[in-house]
């Protein structure tokens, strides 16, 4: 079963990145965005801080899937976030920009075989110029806001419209590029929604922030310091309980996510940062219930 209409509905099961195998082979490692220029994390903090947060999800009654190893070529499987996105009770697989991620999809293959095919719960984009990566969805209180980004174009946002448009309110947002002087490099490292009416957000990140954020959200803004740190990366578990950073510049972020009455559970994750991805990128939700 698979279903999701909401980024803070209780989360029931999830998969988490593969930490295994990062960057055994060398020769295949692309370097894929800003942050990887100042190097990869090393195997043994990886491992560390991923089994902490598989526990901690474990802990809180949520089922764990791993990606399934795929080769050597593919040398990062750390984000499953851009892979895909289950938007109501149907699953898109996402077309990646990058070329080493274009394989990484097989590693969740497994886990998409039960989802019933008689009605195509399984949307696969039309074109191969449809690029459309999960990291730049967010799908909350009848929307879907989708990013124009470094990773997503508008071909990926009208394919969204055709497909989700009659069930849910496609949202454009036109994110700030790399030639404005921002690195953000999907949505969710800019905006997320917590709690019942919360908002996690970077508003230089947007060009125009659209209405339906501003008029729906009580929204928490962050630093320029804080975006670089992912402090809007954040895990929802429900509305009451959520998974940060326990890093000095996210500290500020997470006592405002407090004062709304939402739990925040700080956990030490430094290493999948390094690439640029922090909790949100490093999971992907397959069923969340009311």
């Amino acid at each position: 079963m698979i279903k999701q209409y909401s980024e803070t509905e209780q989360l029931r099961k999830v998969i988490v990145g593969r930490y295994e195998n990062y960057a055994a082979a060398q020769a295949y490692v692309e370097v894929v965005n800003e942050d990887q220029k100042n190097g990869l994390p090393q195997q043994e903090q990886l491992k560390k801080e991923f089994k902490a947060f598989r526990q901690v999800l474990a802990d809180a009654g949520v089922e764990v899937l791993v990606p399934a190893y795929v080769a050597p070529f593919v040398y990062d499987q750390l984000t499953p976030r851009d892979l895909g996105m289950v938007i109501g009770e149907k699953f898109l697989l996402c077309t990646m920009a990058k070329r080493s991620r274009r394989y990484e999809a097989a590693g969740i293959f497994p886990y998409l075989q039960n989802i019933p095919s008689d009605s195509q719960r399984i949307i696969l984009p039309d074109s191969p110029t449809c690029l459309i990566e999960g990291g730049d969805i967010i799908i909350d209180k009848g929307n879907i806001y989708v990013a124009v980004s470094q990773r997503t174009n508008r071909e990926g946002v009208e394919f969204l419209k055709q497909r989700f448009g009659s069930e849910f309110n496609v949202v454009p947002v036109e994110a700030q590029t790399l030639a404005d002087g921002e690195n953000v490099l999907h949505l969710d490292c800019m905006f997320n929604p917590i709690g019942k009416n919360a908002a996690l957000i970077y508003e230089a990140g947007f060009k125009t922030i659209p209405k339906e954020i501003t008029d729906t959200y009580d929204l928490i803004s962050v630093t320029k310091a804080q975006q670089q740190e992912l402090a809007t990366n954040v895990l929802s578990l429900s509305q009451q309980k959520l998974i940060s950073r326990d890093h000095e510049v996210c500290k500020p972020v997470n006592e405002l996510i407090r004062k709304r009455g939402i739990e925040v559970v700080e956990l030490t994750f430094d290493a999948a940062p390094a690439t640029g991805g922090s909790f949100r990128c490093c999971t992907l939700p397959l069923l969340r219930e009311a």
